[in-house]
């Protein structure tokens, strides 16, 4: 488990170096008001124990495209350097855009004067949802290499069809890191006015999309597929054929199962010396904490918790 004195803890994302983890996390002091998320930095060995080495990005000057709070990201490594992709918001949330960094070592980052390097735009999105929270949804980026060009997936609304379902992982491509290209959304089951954090894994040669949401966003007919009331926040996984899909979802596709009213939110799959792991965000006494790992496996209907059965 980690957590920091006096500060919150929100979503994290995770690069593995070596035998060493590197985990990047929302977090701001407990007693400040509104948002104003910053991007904190730590290492492991076993993602149990962590040794907190201070800030990786902080906001940018009031009124800036990234002043007001910064938000889930990603990294990766290509062409020998290291680059974040990562949200910021303006307005209370409701303008949300994506930027990028770039790093020598995993510790130093500096924004790209590029930034923000994409916001949703027609003709696939909407540039401000229709659904039961009116912001412009393009949030969370994911990175993906897949050789010759880095995909992102993007929390985002779709501009056609039920609003209950306009809940996608938005695609934008890049071959720079500075350039992206807006692509149509991701080919996945539509179930939820809202898919967040969403990332794509090849697991033991399957692809898997996951994303969390919460209940009052899923779409009635897949709400009825919980027998009781589905939890009020949760992680799901969708089965594909390949990176880009098409993706769909078994079951409820829960990878956790937990009480309706746990927190457990925001998780990401870590590989760590050939085994997988889903990390997430807890609810503390005091502040949110990043829980220890839940080992997990996949097979032909999701993404899986192992269990001593």
């Amino acid at each position: 488990m980690f957590k920091l004195k006096n500060q919150g803890i929100g979503d994290s994302w995770y690069f593995v170096s070596d035998d060493t983890v590197h985990m990047f996390f929302l977090t701001k002091p407990i007693d400040l008001e509104g948002d104003g998320w910053e991007i904190g930095h730590a290492v492991s060995k076993d993602l149990i124990d962590w040794d907190y080495l201070g800030y990786a990005l902080t906001r940018g000057p009031e009124g800036a495209w990234d002043g007001e709070c910064l938000a889930t990201g990603s990294v990766i490594e290509r062409d020998d350097k290291y680059w974040m992709a990562f949200t910021a918001f303006q307005k209370g949330g409701q303008v949300q855009r994506i930027g990028m960094a770039v790093s020598d070592d995993l510790t130093t980052w500096r924004k790209l004067p590029e930034n923000p390097v994409t916001q949703p735009e027609p003709p696939h999105y909407e540039q401000m949802s229709t659904g039961q929270r009116p912001q412009s949804h393009w949030r969370d980026p994911f990175l993906l290499d897949n050789g010759d060009a880095v995909y992102q997936f993007i929390c985002a609304s779709r501009n056609e069809g039920d609003v209950k379902t306009r809940g996608t992982a938005a695609l934008t491509r890049s071959t720079d890191m500075v350039h992206w290209e807006i692509l149509a959304p991701l080919e996945h089951d539509r179930i939820a006015e809202e898919m967040e954090v969403p990332q794509v894994y090849q697991v033991e040669g399957r692809w898997y999309l996951v994303f969390c949401t919460q209940s009052p966003l899923l779409s009635p007919n897949f709400a009825e597929r919980f027998e009781n009331e589905a939890p009020r926040r949760s992680n799901f996984s969708m089965v594909g054929s390949s990176a880009l899909g098409p993706f769909h979802i078994h079951g409820t596709g829960q990878i956790v199962h937990h009480a309706n009213d746990e927190y457990f939110y925001a998780a990401q799959l870590v590989n760590l010396r050939e085994k997988w792991y889903l990390m997430a965000t807890t609810h503390g006494e005091v502040s949110n904490v990043i829980a220890d790992p839940v080992p997990v496996y996949g097979d032909d209907t999701g993404v899986h918790a192992v269990t001593d059965s």
